[in-house]
């Protein structure tokens, strides 16, 4: 892929279903995001500054992702299958969620899957909602 603008169908979504197993869902989702990383600033004014001041602390937060989409019901790589339950277990392994953006830059991230919603709609197909917090990721 050549460097510069990219759109959505050179995008590719990874998950680990429940039992650690990745499973490319790509084609089950119509929404991600954002992969969001944020710097954790504290406060630094001190009593002769006349602007408020914000210090970089040295960590950065991953925030939540959210994946919207069909759902379906096809027994290994449906969209129920991989979310159907939200990790509970502290000592559980995290599942590890890659997005392969344009030109080959991939995000990949450990963490867990917070929730997970089924929403039914007048007139439309059934959807789903699964929330997704990392806790470590990175760039390649």
């Amino acid at each position: 892929m050549a460097a510069g603008k990219h759109g959505s169908s050179e995008v590719t979504i990874s998950y680990d279903d429940a039992t650690g197993t990745p499973q490319v869902i790509t084609c089950a989702v119509l929404t991600m995001g954002p992969i969001k990383l944020t710097s954790q600033m504290q406060a630094g004014t001190a009593y002769c500054d006349t602007v408020e001041k914000m210090l970089p602390t040295g960590l950065t937060k991953i925030e939540q992702v959210t994946l919207t989409g069909f759902w379906d019901t096809t027994p290994t790589s449906g969209s129920h299958a991989i979310f159907k339950a939200p990790d509970t277990n502290p000592q559980a392994a995290t599942r590890t969620l890659a997005v392969m953006f344009g030109d080959a830059k991939t995000w990949t991230s450990e963490g867990f899957q917070v929730s997970y919603s089924v929403i039914g709609k007048v007139g439309a197909l059934t959807e789903f909602e699964a929330v997704l917090q990392q806790n470590s990721g990175a760039w390649s």
